[in-house]
């Protein structure tokens, strides 16, 4: 059977506690063979899960054997992939089934009990959603880091202003004395990973032009647009806070970390209207596409973020956007604030308005050519009706979207300042940070505008990604 993404979302967590338990007390990965209710049964006193999964109930029972049974890809299961994955986990963070409980993430709701480890970020009302502070989908600890998380709630609970650096630092040093280990998992793959975010230990660097494809991706075949850069992670020299590595990349002092150069991509992913965060890419000598949804970010944030740091490449859109003043009609016209026109027509999805986006088929097509143009120096010729996405209304309106994207950040001039967006682009769909603006040293070189001094709403907590 195929599960949907609520279905997903739930067994795969569960299933991921379930995997770490049995590495915790067998020092072994969990896998087909052992996935068992005899096995369930004799691990499920290390897991606290919420009131979607009882472990006490067979029919839920059999149907989290059965996805866990399910192939991810041919000969490889879910339950093949979290048991090598959690197996890692226990091996890497050194734990025991001594100690230890695992608390799946949907126990925490929006009530400031003590034992939320959510307390400082909903208290300080960034107007961010949870897991844009803090993405764990489990929460791995000893009666330590209860007795600590529970003591820093009580102090924020009696104070007025709440400092999330006060949280983070506190569960950073929880994390770092192991009592607190807050776990993020992606679909798990054959060869799994683990990153240790936001914990002063290590910080990633981002580059420009090393990966196969060019920075901004805009091509046929598709209604999207991909932002593609390269992470590199760096061990911080003691003494020096992430925080302070991100404000400044070019003076971080480490090492680099061996292996760990990533190449990344942001991906438009137009229905949603959300930038996927994603691994791996397509390309010249790259044989498969992203494997790896590693976070993601919706367009009213993505929006604010290019805005509040450099609006070279929006000025360059706008002027585009002049040339077709009037042009779509009253109430359908193209807006340049906001410069993102994801209600044009006051379509929600163009697969869904293919009628009403017909008649403004030859319009679309102008002005995706000359956004082709701003992008990468050509115009393509689409042909009305032919089998291609971008040779039908609904796919034009969409490659629209992702090139209005693409625009406010490839034109902006300055590689450095460039850069700047990207990172914080990155971050913020990764649960880094979410930050805005450039700092001194790039508001010099922001010449066309009065810049925007770097603005940090919040970082976020440590975390571990497993993916």
């Amino acid at each position: 059977m195929a599960y949907g993404g609520s279905e997903t979302e739930l067994y795969s967590e569960v299933l991921a506690q379930v995997c770490l338990a049995y590495a915790m007390k067998h020092s072994k990965a969990m896998t087909p063979s052992t996935l068992n209710k005899d096995t369930i049964d004799d691990v499920k006193s290390l897991i606290e899960t919420h009131s979607a999964a009882n472990m006490n109930d067979d029919d839920f029972l059999d149907d989290l054997i059965g996805f866990g049974l399910y192939p991810i890809k041919r000969g490889f299961t879910w339950v093949d992939g979290q048991g090598a994955a959690m197996l890692k986990v226990k091996n890497r963070f050194k734990l025991s089934s001594t100690g230890y409980t695992i608390y799946n993430d949907k126990l925490y709701g929006k009530t400031l009990t003590l034992d939320n480890p959510y307390v400082a970020f909903l208290k300080a009302k960034t107007g961010a959603k949870p897991d844009k502070w803090n993405p764990a989908d489990m929460w791995v600890m000893n009666s330590d880091g209860r007795k600590a998380l529970s003591d820093m709630n009580k102090k924020i609970k009696a104070r007025n202003k709440v400092s999330l650096a006060y949280a983070n630092q506190t569960l950073s040093n929880q994390f770092t004395d192991r009592n607190i280990i807050p776990i993020s998992l992606k679909k798990p793959q054959q060869s799994p990973h683990l990153e240790i975010v936001n914990s002063n230990e290590y910080v990633t660097r981002l580059s420009l032009n090393k990966t196969n494809n060019p920075t901004i991706e805009y091509t046929m075949g598709n209604k999207d647009v991909k932002i593609n850069f390269t992470i590199e992670t760096i061990k911080l020299e003691e003494g020096q806070k992430a925080s302070k590595a991100r404000r400044n990349p070019q003076s971080i002092k480490g090492t680099v970390v061996q292996g760990s150069e990533k190449h990344i991509r942001l991906k438009y992913h137009v229905d949603n209207k959300k930038v996927e965060l994603e691994y791996d890419q397509s390309g010249k000598s790259v044989t498969r596409t992203a494997e790896a949804k590693m976070g993601n970010l919706g367009a009213k944030n993505f929006q604010a973020i290019i805005d509040g740091t450099s609006k070279q490449g929006v000025r360059k859109l706008n002027q585009i956007q002049d040339e077709f003043a009037g042009e779509f009609g009253e109430g359908n016209d193209l807006t340049k604030d906001p410069w993102f026109n994801g209600k044009q027509f006051g379509v929600v999805k163009a697969r869904h308005s293919a009628m009403e986006l017909e008649p403004h088929y030859l319009k679309l097509a102008d002005y995706v050519r000359k956004i082709w143009e701003a992008i990468d120096g050509r115009a393509p010729e689409f042909q009305r009706d032919a089998k291609g996405q971008l040779d039908q209304a609904q796919g034009l309106w969409s490659k629209a979207r992702a090139g209005e994207l693409g625009v406010a950040v490839g034109s902006i001039t300055n590689e450095t300042i460039k850069k700047r967006v990207i990172q914080n682009l990155y971050e913020a769909a990764a649960s880094i940070s979410y930050a805005t603006g450039l700092n001194k040293e790039e508001r010099e070189l922001e010449t066309l505008s009065e810049p925007s001094a770097r603005r940090v709403s919040f970082n976020a907590g440590v975390y571990v990604k497993v993916y």
